[in-house]
């Protein structure tokens, strides 16, 4: 029989359970240990579900979804951390990609849960900790849109475009991931308190909701600002584009009338009046010379250059 992927610590009150990964066996498990509905741990399978509370009969269920950045992919990716509570136990099932939730693991692992009374003190430890890790990626987007606007300001390329479709990307992301913190975390505080002592700590997790809305503001901002940078690359893309085919259209215009001078100065005709003169090369470059000046100057006044 596989090996079950399930790591406990226990206090005096309550125990945490903690499943960092699972499957088919750490769900057998959690329906043989707790009786969960078969509904709520199918759910912690993937794919990702959106952000829900659920109050059964014997314990809460808790849909929460958190961000996290692939160095690698440099963009914002979200993990969903799904919460079981009962009146003497806290489980926790997640994914590998949070790496605070597995230093917070390891970490109270080493101390144990002598700081916590309850489960619901560390449910808010928990919850505080992952949204704590927020505030620095909001820092990272910050630092790569001054990026952008820097670089608009010295030189506007083309490849900008692409640093700021991975930033309005992670923007999204991050606002799809953290916009039902808000419903969840008020409905917890009205349903927890039959499984946790929530009331008591009513006053912490309405910080979170606070930090929360903090949270969502900035990426509003953000969001409002790169599409500001966007819009100004396109302006800018597209000036030089236009600046492009001017260039062009003035050196086409040029080599047009040359090539009507040359043309007709070459027609093999018995009246042409440089056929026989020793001169004809000198004054069919003078014609020329004349044309391009008076062409530029035409062009000059009507500020095409």
């Amino acid at each position: 029989m596989p090996r079950r992927n399930v790591q406990e610590i226990k206090a005096k009150s309550f125990r945490w359970i903690n499943i960092p990964q699972i499957g088919r066996t750490e769900a057998e498990y959690l329906r043989e240990n707790f009786s969960f509905e078969a509904l709520d741990i199918n759910a912690c399978l993937p794919p990702l579900q959106r952000p829900n509370l659920f109050a059964r009969e014997r314990y809460l269920f808790i849909i929460l979804l958190f961000p996290y950045y692939d160095r690698k992919a440099r963009v914002i990716k979200s993990a969903e951390v799904d919460f079981f509570i009962t009146k003497d136990s806290l489980v926790t099932v997640h994914s590998s990609e949070l790496l605070p939730l597995a230093h917070f693991w390891d970490r109270t692992q080493k101390f144990g849960l002598g700081e916590f009374k309850s489960a619901g003190e560390l449910l808010h430890k928990i919850i505080d900790r992952l949204i704590q890790e927020c505030f620095p990626m909001l820092a990272h987007i910050s630092n790569d849109i001054d990026e952008v606007e820097k670089k608009m300001s010295q030189v506007f390329e083309r490849e900008i475009i692409s640093e700021i479709l991975r930033i309005k990307t992670n923007i999204v992301n991050f606002r799809k991931t953290i916009q039902g913190h808000k419903a969840v975390l008020r409905k917890l505080m009205r349903e927890g308190g039959r499984f946790a002592d929530i009331k008591k700590l009513e006053l912490y997790f309405d910080y979170l909701v606070e930090e929360t809305k903090e949270i969502w503001e900035e990426l509003d901002g953000y969001k409002s600002t790169i599409d500001a940078l966007h819009e100004a690359n396109d302006s800018l893309i597209n000036f030089r584009t236009g600046d492009i085919m001017r260039t062009l259209t003035i050196f086409s215009v040029i080599i047009f009338v040359l090539t009507l001078i040359v043309s007709l100065f070459n027609l093999n005709t018995i009246d042409n009046p440089l056929s026989a003169q020793p001169s004809g090369f000198k004054i069919i470059i003078g014609a020329m010379l004349v044309a391009i000046a008076g062409l530029l100057v035409f062009f000059k006044r009507k500020k095409w250059f």
